[in-house]
C-alpha cells in the first residue's frame, strides 16, 4: 500500500507539472479546423463532443454550408487539398491500474489515422485505420463510409463502423470524453447480436436527415455486429431526435434483428429500444464560466436465448460534465457518470461510477485522470475499480 501511494504521488506531481508547463501555450488546429480556418471550439464543446455547429457539419458531409465548394480542386472527381484533409489521433496511458489486474505502462495505447471530407460535390468519404496495444498494434479498419448528401432531409450513407456512426448526437458514446463508452452501448445483454454490443462495428446502409430543422431521423438496414460481410442482414434500425432548441434534445432509438447462431444452430431474434436526452447550458460558477452538459440513455433489450425462451435486460446511464472555458476554448472539464445495467434476464445488476477530470492544453491536446469503480455487483462477483491517466493528441 505504501508503494502504491508513493507511486501515485509521483505520477500526480509529474501530471501537474505537465499541466503547468502547457498552460499558456497557444492553440493548434487539427484537420477540419485547418481546412475551415476556424478554431476547434467552433464545432466542439470540448473535443470530441459536438455542439450544434459540429452536428450540422457532420450531417452535411463535412461542410458547414451545404452549398460550400472547396477552393482547391485537384480534378473534376477529387477535391483534395482543402476538401479532403488527413489527420491522426494518438492516445497514451502512462498509468493504468485495475484492481483485478496488473499495473500497465501503456506509453502509446492507440493510434488512429483518419482521412475524411468532400469527395465530389455532394459526395463525402471517411476512412479510419486504427492500431491498439491490446492487439499488438496490428492495424485494422476502424471505420469507413461513403455519403451522398442530397439535401437537409435526404442523406444516404454506406458504412462499416459502430451502429451509431451516422448519429450527430453524443448520447450513445461515439464521442466519449472518458476512457470507455457508457455501459449501455458496450453490454451484450442476452448475446443475440453476435455476442456484441451496440458500439461494435457492422455493415450498414442508413438514410438520415432533417425534414424539419428541429427533427432528426434515421432509418437503415444493418448486419449483425462484427460480421464484416454482412451475411443475412435481417436487422432494421431507426432513430428520431427532437430539439426543443439547438442544445436540448430528446430522442428515441430502436433496432430489431436476427442472428443466425451457428453454435446453437438456431436463429436468435433480438431488439434494443432506447430513449435518450442531451442538454447543454452556459453556466457561471463564481469566477469560472463555461458550459454544463447533461446526457443520458435508458435502454431495454430483448434476446432469444440459445436454448429456449427470451431474456429481458435493461440499462441506463446519466452523465454530467462542466467544460470550463478560457476565451473560446475549454480548459478544465470535470465529469461524473453513473452506469447501471442488467444481465442474466435481469437477475444480475451492476452499478458503476466514473469520475473524470480532463484538462485541455490546447483545443486538440488533452489529458485526463479517471477513477472508475463498481459500486454494486451480483453475489459471487468481486467488485472492481480502475485508475487511469490518459493523454490524447489530434492533428
Amino acid at each position: 500500500m505504501k508503494h502504491f501511494f508513493v507511486t501515485l504521488t509521483l505520477i500526480v506531481s509529474v501530471w501537474l507539472a505537465i499541466v503547468a508547463f502547457f498552460h499558456e501555450e497557444g492553440d493548434a488546429m487539427p484537420m477540419f479546423a485547418r481546412r475551415l480556418g476556424m478554431s476547434c471550439s467552433s464545432c466542439h464543446t470540448a473535443w470530441p463532443a459536438l455542439n450544434a455547429d459540429g452536428r450540422k457539419f457532420k450531417e452535411n458531409g463535412y461542410k458547414l454550408d451545404r452549398d460550400e465548394e472547396p477552393d482547391a480542386v485537384l480534378s473534376d472527381f477529387l477535391q483534395w487539398d482543402k476538401g479532403f484533409p488527413i489527420g491522426a489521433h494518438i492516445k497514451a496511458r502512462p498509468y493504468d491500474k485495475q484492481d483485478s489486474g496488473d499495473e500497465k505502462l501503456r506509453a502509446i495505447h492507440e493510434v488512429e489515422v483518419l482521412v475524411a471530407g468532400v469527395l465530389y460535390k455532394n459526395v463525402s468519404g471517411r476512412f479510419e485505420m486504427e492500431a491498439e496495444d491490446e492487439d499488438n498494434f496490428e492495424p485494422f479498419i476502424a471505420e469507413a463510409s461513403i455519403g451522398y448528401h442530397h439535401s437537409d432531409a435526404i442523406n444516404l450513407q454506406f458504412i462499416w463502423g459502430p451502429l451509431h456512426d451516422w448519429d450527430p448526437y453524443d448520447t450513445y458514446g461515439l464521442r466519449s470524453l472518458t476512457r470507455g463508452s457508457p455501459a449501455v452501448v458496450d453490454q451484450t445483454y442476452g448475446g443475440a447480436d453476435n455476442n456484441e454490443g451496440l458500439s461494435t462495428r457492422r455493415q450498414m446502409v442508413t438514410l438520415y436527415g432533417r425534414p424539419w430543422e428541429k427533427l432528426f431521423y434515421s432509418l437503415g438496414r444493418t448486419g449483425v455486429a462484427k460480421d464484416a460481410e454482412g451475411v443475412n442482414p435481417n436487422n432494421i434500425h431507426g432513430r428520431l431526435a427532437f430539439e426543443f432548441r439547438p442544445d436540448i434534445m430528446v430522442g428515441l432509438f430502436g433496432i430489431e434483428g436476427k442472428w443466425e447462431d451457428s453454435a446453437s444452430n438456431i436463429d436468435r431474434d433480438f431488439s434494443r429500444y432506447g430513449i435518450d436526452a442531451q442538454a447543454e447550458f452556459p453556466l457561471s460558477l463564481g469566477p469560472l464560466s463555461g458550459n454544463l452538459r447533461l446526457q443520458g440513455v435508458y435502454l431495454q433489450a430483448e434476446d432469444d436465448r440459445a436454448t429456449s425462451g427470451q431474456e429481458d435486460n435493461s440499462a441506463w446511464y446519466g452523465q454530467v460534465c462542466y467544460a470550463v472555458t478560457k476565451g473560446d476554448r475549454p480548459t478544465w472539464v470535470p465529469l461524473v457518470r453513473f452506469d447501471s445495467y442488467e444481465s442474466n434476464d435481469g437477475r444480475d445488476e451492476f452499478q458503476e461510477l466514473t469520475l473524470n477530470l480532463g484538462y485541455y492544453f490546447t483545443e486538440n491536446i488533452k489529458a485526463f485522470a479517471e477513477y472508475w469503480d463498481q459500486l454494486d455487483v451480483p453475489s459471487g462477483v468481486d467488485e472492481d475499480s480502475r485508475f487511469t491517466l490518459q493523454l490524447e493528441v489530434a492533428f
